[in-house]
């Protein structure tokens, strides 16, 4: 075991692959799922440092598999042709990836890389991708029709009769427009989470999964048991979430937001069972949701804030010190001026000019700094006084690659 040791004031330069090494021998226990975080969505610079990140995770810590903040089913699309199955990287790109991420040219070179480094090599040293978000965008949710139906497929494969055929499923489901209206976002009423047909598919949800769970000694060792299980999975977490847009109350984004999260949690504790014994993952997201505390967020549009428990949260109750938490944050570019010296990203820019990885367990940042107030809605700040809940803090001076 190594000896950890009080760490002096100061970080690595992320650019030395020597920094990972350090950072993970500071934690008291080697992570599972390695969890690095950015403030926002769209600044290229987060993503590209994640893949040097996980490239020398890969090269020389033995990770794996890597998960991103994107639909969970389409992501089985990037993991084939990661793995070297047929179709084209621009194919993948655009229909493997959700929330416009696959137009971001970090995440295509990182879809290349994995199937250049995978061509190969034999299955236990492969690198797999996942995504772990639900199959949703910030103004709709898809409908479960495709997840209940490959639900029943496996079963009625395996076990014959079941509660229902799917006929009743594709009519209980109707026409999948329904389900992914935008104007259900702003308004329950527009929502069909609330229907008769909605109620009973919930039900008819949980009676598959139940009998997939019940059968699980029988089935486990079958092909696509473990799709199975992650179709009934989003299919039951997709129906509750329909529930709550159909739902009048106060804290009604708060709970779609909590219900999302928890969704994250489970995709990513799923991957986690499906990677043990091969080797730890590690995931990129924003800040939000994969932060140890709680995650918050002022709606403008509503006056009102949002407080929920995020990916990380659940994790971290669920992994205890297998979860390790690396924020990250910014100090200027597109578009966000220079830090106020008093803030958290003022004092970074003063210790070093390069990219620089912080273990926060050891690093005694100074109680006197502010969180910073000069950023638009797209960047959630971090707050200093929050520092204590992550293992690691990633900085950047700047967006710009030579700087």
């Amino acid at each position: 075991m190594p000896e950890h040791r009080p760490l002096e004031m100061r970080g690595w330069d992320i650019s030395q692959p020597q920094a990972l090494r350090q950072f993970l021998a500071s934690l008291p226990t080697p992570p599972r799922l390695l969890a690095l975080g950015e403030p926002t969505h769209g600044v290229q610079a987060f993503p590209r440092w994640r893949n040097r990140i996980f490239q020398v995770l890969v090269q020389e810590h033995a990770f794996r598999s890597i998960a991103l903040e994107s639909d969970v089913l389409a992501g089985l699309k990037v993991n084939d042709y990661a793995l070297g199955g047929p179709g084209t990287l621009d194919n993948v790109m655009s229909t493997g990836l959700s929330h416009g991420f696959g137009a971001y040219a970090a995440n295509r070179e990182l879809v290349a890389w994995l199937r250049e480094y995978n061509a190969g090599r034999p299955e236990a040293e492969q690198v797999r991708f996942y995504g772990f978000d639900a199959p949703m965008e910030s103004m709709w949710a898809a409908s479960p029709r495709a997840c209940l139906l490959a639900l029943h497929t496996f079963l009625a494969a395996h076990l014959g009769e079941l509660p229902a055929d799917a006929a009743r499923i594709e009519e209980l489901c109707g026409d999948d427009a329904r389900w992914t209206n935008e104007a259900a976002a702003m308004n329950p009423e527009k929502s069909v989470g609330n229907t008769a047909e909605a109620k009973a598919l919930r039900l008819l949800a949980d009676d598959l999964n139940t009998l997939l769970e019940q059968e699980a000694p029988r089935l486990h060792a079958q092909p696509g048991f473990w799709l199975a299980q992650l179709h009934a999975r989003t299919a039951l977490g997709l129906l509750r979430y329909h529930a709550v847009i159909a739902q009048v109350a106060p804290d009604r984004i708060a709970r779609m937001l909590a219900q999302r999260g928890l969704m994250m949690a489970d995709n990513l504790s799923a991957v986690l069972e499906r990677e043990q014994g091969r080797g730890p993952t590690l995931v990129f997201a924003h800040n939000l949701h994969l932060q140890r505390g709680v995650s918050g967020m002022n709606l403008a549009s509503l006056s009102q804030r949002a407080e929920w428990w995020g990916g990380g949260a659940h994790l971290h109750t669920r992994l205890g010190g297998q979860y390790a938490f690396i924020a990250s944050t910014l100090g200027i570019g597109e578009g966000i001026p220079e830090p106020a010296p008093d803030t958290l990203e003022g004092f970074l820019s003063g210790q070093m000019s390069t990219p620089t990885l912080y273990a926060t367990r050891h690093h005694p940042f100074p109680d006197t700094l502010r969180r910073r107030t000069d950023t638009d809605y797209r960047v959630q700040a971090l707050r200093p006084e929050t520092l204590h809940e992550a293992d690691g803090l990633l900085f950047l001076p700047t967006t710009e690659e030579n700087a």
